[in-house]
């Protein structure tokens, strides 16, 4: 056997190349990534969120609390 043979066979990782071995490894970490930045977001901005929107509806209810009229019945 050559040594060009040698190197090769020391080398050869089963044929992948090393933006292929990226592409996997953040594939494989993309999945948990993002479950934990949304888990995140959701303990931080959850909470204030439903503050928010509620007293937003307050809001409107009073808003147009004089102007709504009910639909004419059938």
């Amino acid at each position: 056997m050559s040594i060009l043979t040698l190197t090769k066979a020391m080398t050869n990782d089963g044929g992948h190349s090393l933006p292929t071995t990226i592409r996997a490894r953040i594939a494989r970490l993309s999945e948990p990534f993002w479950f934990t930045l949304s888990f995140l977001l959701f303990l931080l901005m959850g909470p204030f969120s439903a503050v928010a929107v509620v007293i937003g509806l307050c809001s409107l209810s009073r808003e147009h609390a004089g102007s709504m009229h009910e639909p004419a019945g059938l």
